[in-house]
């Protein structure tokens, strides 16, 4: 994948993030107790953070990992979440949308992105609080830019782990835990720890006490890496961005080494360096052993293997008389991979070269069946396989059922042709019947094609959300949402198209539909508003209800304001009925609102919505009722791209009629026409 595909790939995978975050934030306003929610949006903005490391977009990184680490706080209780964090939540978001729009416009990130990202950065750690900050950051003394750390700070007892001779002034020592859930995360604890900057020695221990091997879960991470580095503090908290309240680290003071006063006077053991050494080693023994436990290795790879054991023997252990004797038993192995593995694995190095715990205990916990196998190669694959392509391949694959459709219906042309012309009924008749094989073909074909353009109504519905909770905060009005009949499908075009018309009916029913929560209570009403969407398929029709439990539409105020704008003479006014009172709100220019404001007063509309949805054959009913509520009902076609037309002939001409337009068929006898 080239990099132009791959940035693609992330603006494409970025988007559907952000529009899980945007709908999970809503959720979990409503419900802050949702263990559920909290934990997938948590995974939402996780995986967007992770994307993000792709590429070198450190104000948008900035953004999105802060709010994982307030995420993080939220989900395990120790921050309570409300409007506020929303808030901030949401804004990070709205801006980090702006960014990956940037992204897909000019492939990078636009100038000036840096200072509001870390402003909308610091807004959410900002809630935090003193008590929220990670507790593995260092102090400030710590820093580069500071001489001497404080004269406080005492030695911890994990140095205990690091040997004397190594913790050398200037110096870091590091202490990283990994949280035990932490694969599913996609993190990678041994990888992050060896890719540690200036890395001088690392120790690998169990974080609690190994369980027994029927209780072992190889998914939960048990490890605890104390390491001493010789590059800046600054460097490591920069590797250990994303896991910090994992983290903890120990400057080692020029003038008092601080381990000196808990580890041992004397390292009787190997150096560092070989210790590290036998440890790489001893790991590359266990891939081997996991290399012949494989299925299906192949000759040369189980030759390869057994000269690599062997090698690894002698580095083991020095050339010892006993590594001579393991050599010679090696040699004298059959060719099999499985006999090869066994010997391997009851010989392995032990002691300080392979530590037990890391290396014996997951395969004692697995089934002999199972160890060395690949990872999930047994295990079913869940749920539907979804391919992504772009909207031009489809559009292009509909235009060529077009032009076959159009193609496939000359046949019968031919075959009338054929018999009529050339005489040739029997030529005629295989026509007729290939015709009939393609047409079906075609029509199956067809289908297809549409099915893949149809998308589900709630790919709009779930933008509402966002949109009428900033809207009645504004206006000071509680409103809740429902929506019913996500699933409706239809064209992607359809769909699209449906956006603005929407976005322009909620505006109007939050404006000037649903009253304030006092207005309700004093009219007798429940202090929080309703405004319900809800879509539904009825035939080759896809209706949409947008309902309110508003004020309904004042027909008086209507009448008055459109013979103040000039939209229609008074005396008409006047005779106009309630229903097609109301129906003046369609008018071009037509408002009620005494101001301009970003909602109303500009004379935009409704008449913008009933133009974009007969744009695409559909139709517009309004009914409202005063002091109950206002219903508006959208008609659309399930599809644009096929229209289905009556053919018929006149003068000696043939002429197609959209069915859209034939309101009525009837036979009229032939006398009659004239």
């Amino acid at each position: 994948m080239n990099p132009t595909e791959l940035l693609d790939q992330f603006v494409t995978e970025a988007r559907e993030c952000l529009e899980q975050i945007g709908r999970r934030l809503l959720d979990v306003e409503k419900r802050p107790d949702d263990a559920e929610l909290l934990n997938d949006l948590f995974r939402q903005v996780h995986t967007l953070k992770g994307n993000c490391g792709l590429f070198d977009f450190k104000p948008l990184e900035h953004v999105v990992h802060a709010g994982e680490d307030l995420l993080d706080r939220v989900r395990h209780g120790t921050l309570a979440y409300n409007g506020a964090i929303a808030d901030a939540l949401l804004e990070a978001m709205d801006y980090t949308a702006e960014l990956i729009d940037a992204i897909a416009t000019d492939g990078a990130l636009p100038d000036g992105a840096a200072p509001r990202a870390q402003a909308l950065a610091q807004a959410l750690r900002r809630h935090l609080g003193g008590a929220g900050a990670p507790a593995a950051q260092p102090a400030a003394p710590v820093a580069a830019s500071a001489p001497t750390p404080a004269p406080a700070a005492a030695a911890p007892d994990w140095l205990a782990a690091l040997p004397q001779a190594q913790c050398l002034p200037g110096h870091v020592a590091v202490r990283y835990v990994p949280e035990p859930e932490c694969f599913f995360k996609g993190e990678d604890p041994w990888h992050l720890v060896r890719q540690l900057p200036g890395l001088q020695h690392l120790d690998v221990r169990a974080a609690q006490p190994w369980p027994a091997a029927e209780a072992f879960d190889c998914y939960r991470c048990n490890l605890e890496f104390v390491a001493l580095s010789s590059s800046p503090v600054a460097y490591l908290e920069e590797h250990f961005r994303y896991v910090p309240e994992q983290v903890a680290f120990h400057a080692i003071d020029a003038a008092a080494p601080a381990a000196s006063a808990v580890l041992p006077a004397a390292d009787a053991g190997p150096s560092a360096a070989d210790a590290l050494l036998q440890r790489r080693l001893a790991q590359l023994w266990a891939d081997q052993c996991a290399l012949l436990a494989r299925p299906g290795i192949t000759a040369g790879t189980v030759s390869s293997a057994r000269a690599t054991l062997r090698g690894l023997i002698g580095c083991l252990a020095g050339g010892a008389p006993s590594t001579e004797a393991l050599s010679a038993e090696l040699e004298a192995l059959p060719a099999a991979a499985a006999a090869i593995a066994e010997w391997a694995r009851h010989h392995q190095p032990g002691g300080a070269a392979m530590p037990s715990a890391s290396y014996d205990g997951p395969a004692a916990a697995l089934p002999e069946s199972r160890r060395g196998a690949a990872p999930g190669a047994d295990e079913p694959v869940a749920g539907p396989r979804v391919l992504k392509v772009a909207q031009d391949k489809i559009d292009r694959l509909m235009d060529l059922i077009g032009e076959m459709v159009v193609a496939k219906n000359a046949l019968p042309y031919l075959a009338g042709r054929a018999e009529s012309v050339f005489n040739q009924r029997e030529l005629a008749r295989e026509i007729k019947m290939q015709y009939s094989v393609i047409n079906r073909i075609a029509e199956d074909m067809q289908h297809a094609i549409m099915q893949v353009r149809m998308l589900p109504v709630g790919t709009i519905f779930q933008r509402f959300g966002r949109l009428v909770r900033d809207i009645s905060r504004k206006l000071g009005k509680d409103v809740q949402l429902v929506i019913e009949g996500e699933d409706t499908e239809a064209d992607k075009n359809v769909i699209e198209s449906l956006a603005d018309p929407l976005i322009h009916i909620l505006r109007n029913s939050l404006d000037h539909g649903i009253e304030k929560p006092d207005v309700r209570v004093a009219a007798g009403k429940p202090a929080r508003g309703v405004l319900h969407v809800s879509a539904r398929q009825e035939g080759d029709r896809v209706l949409l209800t947008i309902r309110d439990d508003g004020a309904g539409i004042d027909t008086a105020r209507v009448r008055a304001k459109a013979v103040e704008r000039g939209l229609i003479p008074a005396d008409r006014a006047d005779a106009l009925t309630e229903h097609e009172a109301v129906q003046l709100v369609f008018l071009p220019g037509f408002s009620t609102a005494e101001s301009i404001s970003d909602l109303s007063g500009r004379g935009v509309g409704m008449d913008v919505v009933r133009s974009a949805v007969e744009r695409v054959g559909g139709t517009v009913a309004l009914e409202s009722t005063r002091g109950k509520g206002t219903t508006i009902r959208l008609a659309l076609p399930l599809s644009m791209a096929v229209t289905h037309v009556m053919t018929i002939e006149a003068g000696g001409r043939r002429f197609g009629v959209p069915m859209d337009l034939i309101v009525e068929t009837v036979r009229v006898p032939a006398e009659d026409i004239h």
